[in-house]
C-alpha cells in the first residue's frame, strides 16, 4: 500500500537510514523530509501525510509539542510517531497524552522501527516494549512522574526556574550561594533527564 511519510531527523546519517528503511519496507511510499521543525511546518501543508516521524532532538520539547499541535490542527488524520532518546517508560505515555500515536526509542532495533511504522500507519498505538499492553495514559501520569525523584529543595528550585527567576534571585530568596543553586539545578536536570531549561519547563507542563 502506498503511504505519504514525512521524516524529521537531527543527523543526516539517521535520515539516510530512516529513508532506506521506508524504501525497503514501504516501497510504494512517497517520502518528505526536514532537519528542523520550521522546515517541517513549511512543507507539511503541501501534502496530506499519513505518518509524520518527529525527531524530538531537533528542537526542545516545547517545539515538539507545538509541532504536534500544529500538525493536528491542519491534518487531524495524520499519525505522529515520536523518535527520541528520552526514557520510553517515563516519556512515551506522556507524548501519547498530547495526541501522538507512538513513541520510538532511538536505541530500537530495525525490527521495532518497522513494527512502529506499521502499527501507527494501521491506526494503532506504539510504545516499544510496552506494545502489547498500552495503558491508559491518564492513570499512569502520577506513578511515572520524574519530579517525584526530587528532594523538597530541588522541587522548590524547579518551581522558581519555571517562574522565570534567575539563579541570583533564587539564591537570595533561599539564602544560599549562587554556586549552590547552580549545583542543585544541574542535579535536577540529571534526574529529570533534560539538557535545557526549555526542556525542563516543557516536561513540567506535562506533569503539573
Amino acid at each position: 500500500m502506498k503511504h505519504n511519510i514525512f521524516l524529521t531527523y537531527s543527523h543526516e546519517i539517521v535520515g539516510v537510514a530512516m529513508k532506506w528503511l521506508v524504501q525497503q519496507h514501504f516501497p510504494l511510499s512517497a517520502i518528505g523530509e526536514a532537519q528542523n521543525f520550521q522546515a517541517a511546518l513549511n512543507d507539511l501543508p503541501k501534502k496530506k501525510y499519513d505518518l509524520v516521524v518527529l525527531d524530538a532532538e531537533i528542537g526542545d520539547s516545547t517545539h515538539v509539542l507545538g509541532t504536534v499541535k500544529h500538525i493536528k490542527s491542519i491534518s487531524p488524520q495524520t499519525r505522529i510517531l515520536i523518535f527520541s532518546e528520552l526514557d520510553e517508560a517515563v516519556y512515551g505515555p506522556k507524548y501519547l497524552a498530547f495526541g501522538t500515536n507512538g513513541f520510538l526509542p532511538k536505541k530500537a532495533d530495525i525490527a521495532n522501527v518497522v513494527l512502529a511504522f506499521k502499527t501507527v500507519l494501521r491506526g494503532g498505538l506504539f510504545l516499544g516494549r510496552q506494545q502489547d499492553e498500552v495503558r491508559s495514559v491518564e492513570n499512569d501520569m502520577t506513578s511515572n512522574n520524574p519530579f517525584r525523584l526530587l528532594s523538597n529543595r530541588e522541587a522548590q528550585i524547579v518551581e522558581s526556574l519555571v517562574r522565570g527567576e534567575s539563579l541570583t534571585e533564587i539564591s537570595r530568596a533561599m539564602n544560599l550561594r549562587e554556586t549552590t543553586i547552580s549545583t542543585y539545578k544541574k542535579r535536577v536536570f540529571e534526574k529529570i533527564g533534560v539538557k535545557t531549561l526549555c526542556d525542563l519547563i516543557a516536561i513540567w507542563k506535562i506533569y503539573r
